[in-house]
């Protein structure tokens, strides 16, 4: 497979792709390392993307995506947001397949200047949405599933991974790893989700949010991954709103949704400085470390939310033991998560605490809703 196709080239398997169209001027965009990518304008102005994988991982995400693309399509009208369209596909010379797809409107997202208002209300309506969806659109595609089991494992993993760079105090280590020792923390009924919401995926229009791309994450999982990106960057009041909406939208989200995004957001640092450390390179390695510092800060300084779960109380009196941290064969299970091709089933003594005495608390009207954020 060829990388990093000259944008000539590019356009030229744009054209291939929609036969008929005439496209006036295109940009290249270098956003994803495992994608060569395009935006093209016709000559109306129309804007596209023209997707094609530059590595292996680039395949499988350009594969999901068009697989997502066609089980969401006919639910636009219940999320209430436009998602990008396909327009046609072509082939390369090596034989690897490209989208062209319809680039969506509005502008980008800086959630550091949205207060409390029209964004939090749509994106918290947006998610509910998304998380109200049947599971079985996801299992009928074959895509991808895990309980909250595999994802409680995988978190465990992840906090091993981040330790053994050496570099993450303490204090922050403890955190973590208390959070995922707090079984009643991952009681919750995995939802369809969205998996890649951000900046580069979320559009708005006048503060609202009015489209959703990226959809190569779909499966059903944690929906508190569909809120880490608001609950690292968005302004504290902003974020409380969101989840308000959220919950008004969708009346059986868990109740600790929030610790848990909480959770997600803090270890996605953790996370991308293994990444730069990987990859060596000195200068995102020093800013991946300013951002951990800056975490610890906060930790010190106690402006870092409690994870601590707000219901269930008593569950420690089960006696169960939580994963542990240094079961090498649960961390070399769970180091890819994102690639496994079918949903992992519960350790048998893990699935009992996660569903024990759960049913009756999925009926809103018997849910503990002392706690919303």
């Amino acid at each position: 497979m060829t990388v990093g196709r000259p944008s000539l080239i590019l356009a030229a398997l744009a054209a291939d792709a929609a036969p008929g169209f005439t496209f006036r001027s295109y940009r290249r965009v270098e956003t994803n390392p495992d994608m060569d990518q395009l935006q093209l304008w016709d000559q109306d102005g129309a804007s596209y993307q023209l997707l094609i994988p530059a590595t292996p991982a680039g395949e499988s995400e350009v594969a999901i995506e068009l697989q997502a693309l066609k089980i969401i399509e006919p639910h636009q009208e219940i999320l209430g947001i436009e998602t990008p369209r396909l327009i046609g596909q072509s082939m390369d010379s090596d034989g690897t397949g490209a989208l062209l797809l319809t680039l969506l409107g509005g502008e980008t997202t800086d959630l550091a200047k949205y207060a409390p208002g029209l964004f939090s209300r749509s994106i918290g309506e947006v998610l509910a949405r998304i998380h109200n969806l049947s599971p079985e659109i996801i299992r009928d595609a074959g895509l991808l599933e895990y309980d909250s089991a595999a994802i409680l494992r995988h978190k465990v993993a992840e906090i091993d991974s981040i330790a053994q760079t050496g570099r993450v105090p303490a204090a922050l280590l403890s955190r973590w790893e208390a959070a995922t020792e707090d079984i009643g923390l991952f009681r919750f009924h995995p939802t369809v989700i969205h998996g890649n919401v951000s900046q580069d995926t979320v559009m708005v229009s006048s503060q609202k949010v009015n489209g959703l791309s990226g959809w190569s994450s779909l499966k059903v999982g944690d929906p508190a991954e569909d809120l880490r990106w608001l609950t690292g960057g968005a302004l504290r009041t902003t974020l409380e709103d969101t989840i308000l909406n959220y919950r008004a939208a969708r009346e059986t989200a868990d109740e600790n949704i929030s610790q848990r995004a909480q959770l997600y957001s803090e270890l996605e640092l953790g996370s991308w400085l293994v990444y730069c450390i990987e990859n060596k390179d000195e200068k995102e390695i020093s800013q991946a470390e300013d951002m951990i510092a800056e975490l610890r800060n906060q930790l010190e300084s106690g402006n870092l939310r409690s994870l601590r779960a707000s219901s269930f109380a008593g569950i420690a009196s089960l006696g169960v033991a939580a994963v542990p941290h240094d079961d090498a064969s649960s961390v070399e299970e769970d180091q890819d998560l994102e690639t496994q091709e079918l949903t992992q089933q519960p350790d048998e003594g893990l699935a009992e605490i996660l569903e024990a005495d759960f049913i009756e608390d999925a009926d809103p009207e018997t849910k503990n809703e002392e706690e919303l954020f």
